[in-house]
């Protein structure tokens, strides 16, 4: 850990490499204060994070998926939006309702990727 440098951390973070800035040892056991949580997952039938790793992939992979929802919602209100407008559908209250789901999710998701920047920023400006 000792040749820890923002350019050690952007090769993991860019390979996906969670694991290396963690130590070559991974996910330790849980401490007192997440043992009580991690067992009250399991009884709920959820699974608690296998490794960092998993943790990193499931973060993107929650982004990506959040992204594509974004673009569904957009493209369900363009779709309304036209079929209004040639007539095939008289319902204004459906279109306005896809409009503003869009709308919505398009600002949430505007707002998440501004609170990411935002902390990239912050530990770009932390000093190793």
């Amino acid at each position: 850990m000792s040749n820890l440098t923002i350019e050690s951390i952007a090769g993991s973070l860019k390979s996906g490499n969670v694991n290396e800035l963690m130590g070559s040892s991974g996910v330790q056991s849980p401490t007192a204060p997440e043992a009580p949580a991690l067992r009250a997952m399991e009884q709920e039938g959820m699974k608690g994070p296998e490794s960092a790793g998993d943790a990193a992939k499931g973060f993107g992979q929650m982004l990506s998926e959040s992204i594509t929802k974004v673009n569904d919602y957009q493209q369900q209100a363009d779709t309304s939006i036209k079929e209004l407008a040639a007539g095939r559908t008289k319902n204004i209250h459906e279109t306005m309702l896809s409009i503003e789901k869009a709308d919505t999710s398009l600002k949430l998701m505007m707002q998440v990727r501004n609170k990411v920047l935002d902390a990239y920023k912050e530990i770009m400006r932390m000093q190793v």
